[in-house]
């Protein structure tokens, strides 16, 4: 269980190091990045579906979304086909551009990782991830039931 772990913490903090300089160019932190990711993915998410999403609390994500909001990225708007109370939150035409160019980078920073993996091993490593990702998941759907 060791090397698992060390390898988890491992893979975790190079895969970040390496991506934090990939897109460092773009003057958004990774808490923004991803944010602006999923929001590209998803028409219109409310602050707490994107904590949820992102396996941060509400008011990190509140914070974050500030700033995105403030760098005209981001907006804030009533829902108008559902609860007029809840805010969604929606990229802007600039936010959506940033976004497209932040996943290209991330396809392209993948693809060159992929590349250092001999190629009859790809479609295993694959595997493994949507197994890790699964496990992941089905934890947390855990953890949130047992709240």
């Amino acid at each position: 269980m060791q090397r698992f772990r060390n390898l988890i913490a491992s893979a975790y903090q190079r895969f970040n190091a390496l991506q934090r300089g990939e897109k460092r160019c773009f003057g958004v932190t990774m808490s923004q990045c991803f944010t602006l990711e999923l929001l590209h993915e998803n028409e219109a998410l409310t602050v707490r579906e994107l904590a949820q999403r992102l396996g941060l609390d509400t008011s990190t994500v509140t914070r974050t979304i500030d700033v995105l909001v403030r760098d005209g990225l981001v907006r804030r708007q009533r829902n108008e086909h559902g609860d007029r109370r809840q805010v969604l939150l929606a990229l802007t035409t600039r936010g959506r551009s940033l976004a497209r160019r932040l996943m290209g980078c991330a396809d392209a920073y993948c693809e060159r990782i992929v590349d250092q993996i001999p190629h009859d091993r790809v479609p295993d490593v694959v595997h493994a991830l949507e197994l890790l990702v699964a496990a992941l998941d089905d934890m947390q759907e855990a953890g949130s039931k047992a709240a």
